[in-house]
């Protein structure tokens, strides 16, 4: 069908083919395209930070006026932490409090230079597209794109926690998820935990606190 849709358009002049060339072109690059992982605004990658401390590093995500979301086991009793944004130099965050039940922490630094993440407060559906940011073991600043594969449910030390399909591993935990339209709809925590003997990360699933829980714990404080 192709063949004779360019054929036809050959036979009624040299420019009549050339745009129906181009049409066919487009039409391509745009399914081409819808192939691709799922479009994220560039503040889901800007309001990522990375939190270090001087055992480890996590991962957090700034939602305004200097506020940074993490998980409270990254930070732990830890009154003041260091963290950065991508490509820039470290500086100082407060510790203003952690809860322990959904594994969240809040922290305030300074906002300059940092994205902002959408926080919905609504729940999502699973089977939904993903993308999670974090800073995996020595590897900084990186998205993975993934599906929520589980309802929220208490399992392990976390009251409730989303499923998915995305692999997670030490650093990651603090790091924003968001929908495919750039929601914030949870912070990472966890890996599913796997038989003894093997790697976490080889189950291949984690655990999210879903964004419902931090907009409760914002509210009450």
């Amino acid at each position: 069908m192709l063949r004779r849709f360019l054929r036809a358009a050959s036979r009624r002049s040299p420019t009549a083919f050339l745009v129906a060339l181009f049409l066919v072109i487009a039409a391509t690059s745009a399914a081409a395209y819808a192939l691709l992982p799922p479009s994220t605004p560039a503040a889901t990658e800007t309001a990522t930070v990375k939190i270090q401390l001087e055992n480890g590093h996590g991962s957090g995500v700034h939602i305004g006026d200097g506020f940074i979301v993490t998980a409270a086991h990254v930070v732990g009793d830890a009154k003041e932490v260091q963290l950065k944004a991508k490509g820039d130099a470290l500086r100082k965050a407060d510790v203003l409090w952690v809860n322990k039940a959904n594994d969240i922490a809040l922290l305030r630094t300074s906002s300059d230079g940092l994205g902002i993440a959408k926080l919905a407060c609504h729940a999502v559906n699973v089977g939904d597209p993903i993308v999670a940011y974090g800073n995996p073991l020595k590897i900084e600043f990186v998205a993975a794109y993934g599906k929520i594969a589980g309802e929220p449910r208490e399992t392990g030390p976390w009251k409730s926690v989303y499923v998915t399909d995305i692999t997670t591993v030490m650093g990651q935990s603090g790091g924003p998820v968001y929908a495919d339209n750039g929601d914030l709809i949870g912070i990472t925590v966890g890996v599913m935990a796997a038989p003894i003997g093997f790697s976490g990360s080889l189950v291949g699933y984690g655990y999210v606190v879903p964004s419902t829980a931090v907009c409760e714990l914002l509210a009450r404080k």
